[in-house]
């Protein structure tokens, strides 16, 4: 009795949350943390299904992940490379990592379930991307739009010099600013496309449709779009996730592709949906291509993978290059 007490005092002062859950599902035992994280009394919690600590849609599927674990128990990780969240008495989200280990009393299996509140460690790696954005923006713009715009700048003043005495010249010098100054214009369009926010409206479609519109106006490629023939709800982290993907395919077309026609499609089948991103630019080989082509091709990764999807890219010198994105409806 004295190793059991110990045990349980144990248990409550943990900085993390616990919960065991029987194989039904039930709640049996929480310690002090998980009513500070969820905001739930104990009595609350005791005896009720564990998916009320769950965000309401991903309740049904949480269900059979939680049969599955049920079926061959094991210690691990829950979700490795998908973000999860916990909902709270309130309704509140919040972003969580959870373990996983069964508990074997007798005939009787429980789970015991570890969660640990992640919300600070997700601010500060958000914080980290948007610091690596500030500073790849804050070199592309100086070696790229201020170097173009100061070039184009003394080309004008040497036009202004040659205007009496060799005016043939000046006019070049203008014509070629001109051109100059249409190229920076087409820049800073660009820059304005990367730099809008990522906001969905609950309709992926319609997201997509104004994301490509955008991008065909700012890049002046022909882009064409490809939308599926029906399209399934999409839990919020989804739709933004795709949304996410596609954006930053289309900047990498524009930063490294040089192309002139950009292919987009987007289809849902078998519970599966289905993101292709083609180019006709001149190709590379993904495994020896440097600078931040890498970095948004390891985003768009991550971001598949948190949601158990898969991020396929095709390249080659001369070739072009296609992505696809395979993502399940749900999880």
């Amino acid at each position: 009795m004295l190793a059991e007490s110990i045990f349980k005092a144990l248990i409550e002062t943990l900085p993390d949350g616990v919960v065991i859950v029987n194989k039904g599902g039930r709640i049996e035992f929480v310690n002090a943390q998980i009513e500070a994280l969820f905001g739930y009394e104990r009595a609350e919690l005791i005896d009720q299904p564990v998916e009320m600590l769950v965000p309401a849609a991903l309740r049904e599927g949480h269900v059979a992940h939680r049969d599955r674990f049920m079926q061959s128990a094991g210690v691990r990780p829950m979700g490795v490379g998908l973000e999860l969240f916990g909902e709270r008495n309130d309704g509140s989200r919040f972003p969580i990592e959870i373990s996983l280990s069964p508990l074997v009393r007798g005939a009787e299996t429980y789970v015991i379930s570890v969660i640990r509140d992640v919300t600070e460690r997700s601010r500060l790696r958000a914080q980290v991307s948007a610091q690596e954005d500030r500073q790849r923006i804050a070199m592309d713009l100086h070696d790229g739009v201020i170097q173009s715009i100061y070039a184009t700048g003394l080309a004008l003043d040497l036009a202004l010099g040659e205007v009496v005495a060799d005016p043939v010249s000046a006019g070049r010098r203008i014509d070629n600013s001109v051109t100059q100054l249409g190229g920076v214009i087409e820049d800073i369009r660009a820059y304005i496309f990367d730099l809008r926010p990522v906001q969905s409206t609950g309709d992926l479609l319609q997201d997509l449709t104004e994301t490509v519109e955008e991008y065909r106006a700012s890049s002046m490629l022909a882009v064409v779009f490809e939308p599926p023939a029906g399209l399934p709800a999409l839990q919020q982290e989804r739709a933004a996730a795709l949304l996410h993907v596609l954006r930053e395919g289309l900047s990498n077309i524009r930063r490294h592709a040089r192309a002139s026609s950009v292919f987009v499609a987007l289809a849902a089948a078998d519970g599966v949906l289905h993101l292709e991103l083609r180019d006709d630019g001149h190709g590379f080989d993904p495994s020896v291509q440097p600078g931040q082509s890498h970095r948004g091709i390891r985003n768009m990764t991550l971001r598949a993978q948190r949601l158990g999807g898969t991020f396929v890219l095709e390249s080659a010198p001369g070739a072009g290059t296609t992505l696809r994105v395979r993502m399940p409806v749900a999880s």
